[in-house]
């Protein structure tokens, strides 16, 4: 009985240290007219990735975002205790697109494809 109560507990520290993501980007979005977009203030900052390093480990798939207008907002990743988290920060007044995908193999090329892209707004104080 003693056996059992361990091994089920170490299964469960286990499963609670397994390597996972928070993409908080999604709960930013907001539809205002006709496309979906984030909008900020200038000066604004949001998580909007949170990446933790825990067991198995990401096997050649690991969470990013980036974005082609860091002038407009930046994206800033930060490591803490256990994985890394991303801010965007809202920089000056224009537009600026987010990418998410796999870091090992993102393409930031300027395409014309709106496929894990994002719009960002950013508005005056």
């Amino acid at each position: 009985m003693n056996f059992k109560m361990i091994t089920v507990a170490f299964v469960i520290l286990l499963l609670q240290g397994c390597a996972g993501s928070r993409a908080s980007y999604e709960s930013l979005i907001e539809t205002r007219g006709d496309e979906p977009a984030i909008y900020l203030s200038v000066g604004q900052t949001k998580e909007v990735l949170s990446i933790s390093n825990g067991f198995p480990g990401w096997w050649g798939i690991y969470p990013a975002i980036a974005s082609f207008s860091p002038e407009v907002a930046s994206v800033d990743c930060q490591d803490v205790m256990g994985g890394e988290v991303c801010y965007l920060t809202a920089n000056e007044v224009g537009e600026a697109w987010l990418q998410y995908g796999n870091k090992f193999n993102m393409d930031m090329s300027e395409s014309e494809s709106q496929h894990n892209k994002i719009r960002v707004v950013v508005s005056p104080k």
